[in-house]
């Protein structure tokens, strides 16, 4: 089967030219990791056999429909590939570059850890520890993971996680005493 069969939304065609000239799906592409704040975990996907770089783990993303930009395609995919609806806050990392393809990278912060709805794009998930990563990794997902700032901003949020859980576990142990 290719990718051209599996055209579900109204730009899948124009995302398909878009992937016979550069060899990427659509003009510009979002995604995102997500990471839970009651566990300090990353989400991966783990790509299907019907998408480009199948069998390697990546983030939750696709292509910039026209008239969205970065942000809002990236709350579209998330949605759209995990079936997650609760609240969740965004923080932009690393944009990849290769001629005149863009994608955005993401992080989702989100309060709990979920069970994905997993779609024809993938084949699983995992929820991983920083650095604890499954194999192979999609090459955009090892860009990402060689961006210092990127990593800076991700281990940042993981840190402050992990402070505010000791503090809530200090205050709750002081409240049984």
């Amino acid at each position: 089967m290719f990718i051209r069969e599996l055209f579900e939304g109204e730009h899948d065609a124009l995302h398909a030219e878009e992937l016979e000239k550069t060899g990427f799906w659509g003009s510009a592409g979002a995604g995102c990791i997500f990471l839970a704040r009651d566990t300090g975990r990353i989400l991966l996907c783990h790509r299907s056999s019907q998408v480009e770089q199948p069998g390697t783990w990546g983030n939750w993303g696709g292509a910039i429909d026209p008239g969205e930009n970065p942000y809002d395609a990236v709350t579209r995919e998330a949605t759209e590939e995990t079936g997650h609806s609760g609240p969740f806050d965004i923080k932009q990392l690393y944009v990849f570059k290769s001629g005149n393809f863009h994608y955005y990278n993401f992080l989702t912060i989100i309060d709990n850890e979920f069970t994905p709805r997993l779609d024809w794009e993938s084949q699983g998930y995992k929820w991983c520890e920083w650095g604890q990563w499954p194999s192979p990794l999609h090459f955009g997902l090892v860009s990402l993971f060689k961006d210092a700032d990127s990593v800076r901003k991700i281990t940042a949020e993981i840190e402050e996680i992990k402070k505010n859980t000791t503090e809530n576990n200090n205050f709750s142990n002081k409240e049984n005493q």
